[in-house]
């Protein structure tokens, strides 16, 4: 019985290592430049003002909870580009998307936050500079 313990605690240290990695990874891109991309989020992220990119899977079922928390967020702030990573893989690759839903929030073309996960429109929104 011990070794079907030991096992199991092995398989939830590997998912909470990963899960943290994916998270750590994501701090290193605050305070970089945004990558050069195309489409309206490129037409954005040039104009040197703020923008929200949301990636995000159809399969996945965090990003649809976080779908359901982001009018919240459009209440207060209307530019959030949502990007499809199946159908605009070169963007989410560009942006160092490991999963989804990932969050970017970029202010004058620097990545000034970076979420991975379900976040909370108030994490988000005092991220823009809004309460």
């Amino acid at each position: 019985m011990s070794g079907v313990l030991y096992f199991i605690l092995i398989i939830v240290g590997v998912f909470v290592a990963l899960q943290l990695l994916v998270r750590l990874r994501g701090l290193r891109y605050r305070g970089k430049p945004a990558p050069k991309v195309g489409g309206r989020l490129g037409q954005k992220i040039q104009r040197r003002g703020k923008v929200v990119a949301y990636f995000f899977s159809p399969s996945c079922s965090a990003c649809r909870t976080m779908e359901k928390l982001l009018p919240k967020v459009q209440e207060k702030f209307k530019d959030i580009i949502h990007i499809n990573v199946m159908k605009d893989r070169e963007t989410a690759q560009q942006f160092g998307v490991m999963g989804t839903p990932t969050t970017v929030v970029i202010v004058d073309g620097k990545i000034a936050a970076y979420f991975v996960g379900v976040t909370a429109p108030a994490k988000i929104l005092k991220s823009l500079g809004i309460n």
